[in-house]
């Protein structure tokens, strides 16, 4: 059912699917061609070709006159700036136009990763140990933690600044490659306890304590199931390697840590929907990230769990919208 005029589509294209997955690549949350064009032709299905696409926020700016009554999309990745996540929805309450996913204040929250581990422990939710590192000058609270350890750029997303070589065995290469950090990524660094487990991501469409999807992924190497317990997900597994797979295991959680996992994501406010990244050890759980801005191609976690409940890409999307569609219709009553 289509429920909006139009559907305004904002993603800052890389016009190809190549990635640079460098130590020193910024823009690895741009969009390539494969999820553009999956995204894009889905979304015209869905409304009836009656969408418009814009590739950065000064686009949408230009001709947000034009689109009261529609809804915008953002994948939007940008590069550069701590705050390139929340400059869309913010955009969009500024003009007065709905909007799908998370609002500024959750996607500002999220994109700390700090932060957000700070947030998510109120809930009771287990994180590594992890010290924020502002200057090279910190890196003595390395000390405190034990060995292997994490570093990694604050403020990025999409694995920017995250190889095999960011998991440090002492502090000569702790020290080496803070130092790197802080030359390339040019922001604080956060330094955390490796912890040695399955990856797993919860899948989340949802409203208030209503879910339309609630589903936990394990994503493990074909023929190397074991491979998460001595390395990370990084760029270059993400990106290059066509052995990744997939399994659901909701079944295996804990039902009090899916409890804390539903808290967070409820507590979050508008979020529509979102995947929250974990690692599970010994059938505890610990977590990564929050990730709002989370894939939605046609490949990705949320397409995977649509099929295997029956649904097709299409209709998970449309199930996004319609959640994105009663979240902002709520909202404006509100207001009146």
């Amino acid at each position: 059912m289509d429920r909006t005029k139009s559907i305004v589509l904002i993603a800052d294209r890389l016009f190809t699917d190549e990635y640079d997955v460098s130590f020193d690549s910024s823009y690895l949350e741009k969009i390539p061609d494969e999820y553009y064009y999956g995204l894009f032709n889905a979304l015209c299905e869905i409304c009836g070709h009656k969408i418009t696409h814009y590739n950065s926020p000064r686009e949408l700016i230009d001709n947000a006159y034009r689109h009261k009554d529609d809804l915008a999309f953002t994948v939007y990745g940008g590069e550069h700036s701590r705050n390139r996540m929340a400059l869309i929805p913010a955009i969009c309450e500024s003009y007065h136009i709905n909007y799908i996913g998370a609002d500024t204040y959750a996607r500002i929250l999220c994109q700390d990763k700090y932060l957000s581990k700070v947030y998510c422990e109120r809930f009771g939710m287990k994180t590594a140990k992890s010290f924020l590192l502002e200057s090279i000058n910190d890196i003595e609270l390395v000390n405190n933690l034990c060995f292997p350890i994490i570093l990694k750029p604050n403020m990025e997303g999409s694995s920017i600044g995250i190889t095999e070589e960011s998991i440090v065995m002492n502090m000569f290469q702790a020290k080496s490659l803070a130092e790197r950090l802080f030359s390339v990524h040019k922001q604080p660094i956060i330094a955390e306890e490796f912890i040695a487990g399955k990856e797993v991501s919860f899948y989340i469409v949802g409203k208030n304590n209503h879910y339309s999807l609630f589903s936990a992924l394990e994503i493990y190497i074909e023929g190397d199931e074991q491979y998460f317990c001595e390395h990370l997900y990084s760029a270059e597994i993400k990106h290059h390697s066509d052995r990744i797979r997939h399994r659901e295991i909701t079944r295996e959680i804990r039902q009090e840590d899916i409890d804390i996992i539903k808290k967070i994501f409820t507590s979050l406010g508008k979020m529509d929907y979102m995947r929250i990244d974990c690692r599970l050890r010994h059938g505890e759980l610990y977590l990564i990230e929050l990730t709002p801005d989370a894939y939605i191609g046609p490949h990705s976690g949320f397409a995977d769990i649509a099929r295997m409940s029956g649904k097709t890409y299409k209709e998970l999307l449309q199930l996004v919208i319609n959640t994105a569609y009663d979240i902002n219709q709520s909202q404006d009553a509100s207001l009146k």
